[in-house]
């Protein structure tokens, strides 16, 4: 999941500060539980890029300042970009709820077209596993191993082969939804 992501798509919106974004974060979209490091590391790398910049402190009498930061236009642009990247690079399906989230700001019909490819690669990837496990020179490596290895390679391959299958057919729908967006 990409936080930087987040943070542009939700100072498209309006002008924030860390703080509310995060709260909005763990809100909207469910995700395991993130350090405050984690989230508030984000701002300064998008600040030095230009993605984003500061417009106010509001200082509040026995409270820590608050920076309100607004997206620039080569943030806005990046965003677009960053969304249509990741329906290319999948590879991890929870990697896509950030930008399934911000899709208003990026064209479905694009997204879709990178998400038609990603899905084809994915399926070629876990074809060659497939394939691959019928090697000989990987069954005869395979046979090496003491039944108790063997039985535990048998059952991590049967979880990765049939939770690449529920991500592939997660990710046909998903296209299906891209697709219907734009109907």
């Amino acid at each position: 999941m990409s936080l930087s992501l987040f943070i542009l798509g939700s100072l498209a919106e309006e002008n924030s500060h860390p703080y509310k974004l995060k709260k909005v974060l763990l809100d909207t979209i469910p995700i395991d539980k993130m350090s405050e490091g984690k989230f508030y590391y984000n701002f300064e790398p998008l600040q030095k890029k230009g993605l984003i910049e500061p417009v106010e402190t509001i200082q509040i009498e026995k409270r820590p300042n608050k920076t309100l930061y607004r997206i620039t236009e080569d943030g806005r642009q990046f965003l677009e970009q960053e969304i249509y990247n990741s329906f290319k690079k999948v590879s991890k399906v929870e990697d896509l709820y950030i930008s399934i989230y911000l899709l208003k700001y990026a064209d479905p019909v694009k997204a879709a077209f990178c998400l038609e490819d990603a899905i084809q690669q994915e399926k070629r990837r876990w074809a060659a596993y497939r394939e691959a496990r019928n090697n000989e020179e990987l069954m005869k490596q395979f046979r090496l191993l003491d039944e108790k290895q063997q039985n535990a390679v048998e059952f991590i391959s049967e979880h990765a082969f049939s939770q690449s299958d529920h991500n592939i057919r997660w990710m046909e729908k998903l296209l299906a939804f891209l697709k219907k967006i734009d109907d």
